[in-house]
């Protein structure tokens, strides 16, 4: 349930006319919103103030748009590194004990150029959250569901395919994180691939645009189930180094 939605439902449980409810959507529409009191506080308490909706109904839609987003804490990490780290990476390991942090003792030549490994293979994660390409809005007023018919644009950026075997890539909605797991060497060959993202990196590091319009390009890679072992080890094997 994106905000639109919200706000639509708000006003399907209006009891009062359309003059009223006019006159309440335009009051909001002229204030001046400052975090936590928002449009949708203020449309609430108007409703319940005049006795449009009942706090029961309240409590019901409150549930309900909790329960249909559940990953909007997400868009609320400000930090980038919290975010591709402490998030992301986490989120992967969680989903078995086989799949471990890189670390020397695992790796001898191990210095920080990939982040998970699983039974000798390099996995490099990446983390992107779909939000309203045309709002202006702080991360989580902008969060788009898995279904949005609005625009937007992912960026998996500081690739390094050079450096991994298999790159792993979260793509979060409000209500749902789709898994992308695809070969390094199919990133470097793929049309959507740039390289250079940095002046004077020399092609080590690249990134990768992901949109309304060309998502549908990974359904390929989408991690289907549960079985992430089975996925990383057939995406290793998929498109092997020369």
């Amino acid at each position: 349930m994106e905000l639109t939605e919200l706000k639509n439902r708000l006003i399907s449980c209006f009891r009062g006319d359309e003059n009223e409810l006019s006159y309440i959507l335009s009051m909001i529409e002229q204030d001046r919103s400052v975090y936590p009191f928002n449009q949708y506080e203020h449309m609430i308490c108007a409703f319940i103030d005049r006795n449009n909706i009942t706090y029961q109904e309240y409590q019901d839609i409150r549930d309900e748009y909790i329960a249909q987003n559940p990953n909007l804490w997400i868009f609320e990490i400000s930090a980038p590194r919290t975010f591709g780290e402490d998030f992301a990476q986490n989120h992967i390991t969680s989903k078995s004990r086989l799949i471990q942090r890189a670390s020397k003792r695992l790796d001898p030549n191990y210095s920080g150029q990939y982040d998970l490994w699983l039974d000798g293979i390099k996995i490099e994660v990446k983390a992107s959250r779909a939000v309203d390409a045309e709002s202006k809005e702080p991360l989580y007023i902008k969060a788009l569901s898995s279904d949005t018919q609005k625009s937007f644009l992912m960026n998996f950026q500081q690739l390094k395919p050079q450096y991994c075997d298999v790159f792993i890539w979260l793509a979060v909605f409000r209500d749902a994180i789709r898994i992308w797991i695809i070969n390094s060497n199919t990133v470097i060959n793929h049309p959507l691939y740039s390289q250079g993202q940095h002046r004077g990196n020399l092609g080590n590091e690249g990134q990768l645009h992901i949109t309304k319009t060309t998502i549908h390009l990974f359904d390929e890679f989408e991690l289907l189930g549960d079985d992430i072992i089975n996925a990383i080890k057939t995406a290793y094997q998929s498109n092997p180094r020369p």
